[in-house]
């Protein structure tokens, strides 16, 4: 299994499926047991977890885990599931693993310890936009447009998302303060 480079990778914007909720759920029975009592929570993120809202069609998945170096030794099992072990490619002290097929991103699995500060990020954005239709609207009117001007070009997509979204993660964390998860 290769994983397409971030600049290459294909995407879509797609409406709200309700099927992301049910497939969530099936991806995460899938790891329960994977994951034993290492995983403190498996958890519904990103823009598939919003009620609603479009985006492409990825289910983020957060996995808190007790303790990340022991996340390496799922490698191998993880693969057996179809997912590719891509190390530390969001942040430091995370772990990603990806399923993709046909060259898309299916499902994005997060692994980080509790306190993890792109852990908070990940799921304080998901609650703020749960509680903020008008914020959820405006990034994925957003979303559409940028696709629509680049919908073969990923990294322009994401090179022009992205300083939207650095501003709407700061109102999100300002409206969460220092509230525990």
């Amino acid at each position: 299994m290769q994983i397409s480079p971030r600049k290459d990778r294909k995407y879509t914007i797609v409406s709200y499926q309700k099927s992301w909720a049910i497939d969530f759920e099936a991806i995460k029975k899938q790891f329960v047991p994977v994951f034993g009592d290492q995983a403190i929570d498996i958890m519904h993120v990103g823009s598939t977890a919003v009620f609603g809202m479009c985006g492409k069609p990825t289910i983020d998945v957060l996995i808190l885990v007790r303790e990340l170096a022991w996340v390496d030794a799922l490698n191998n099992v993880m693969a057996e599931l179809g997912y590719q072990a891509l190390g530390e490619y969001v942040v430091s002290n995370s772990r990603l693993f990806a399923r993709e097929e046909d060259g898309e991103r299916l499902v994005n699995v997060h692994c980080c310890e509790k306190d993890h500060p792109h852990a908070r990020e990940m799921i304080v954005m998901r609650n703020f936009l749960r509680n903020h239709p008008d914020e959820a609207k405006a990034y994925a009117d957003l979303k559409i447009d940028l696709y629509t001007k680049y919908p073969d070009d990923y990294f322009a997509y994401r090179k022009n998302k992205d300083p939207y979204l650095t501003k709407l993660k700061m109102r999100a964390v300002k409206w969460w303060g220092d509230k525990p998860l």
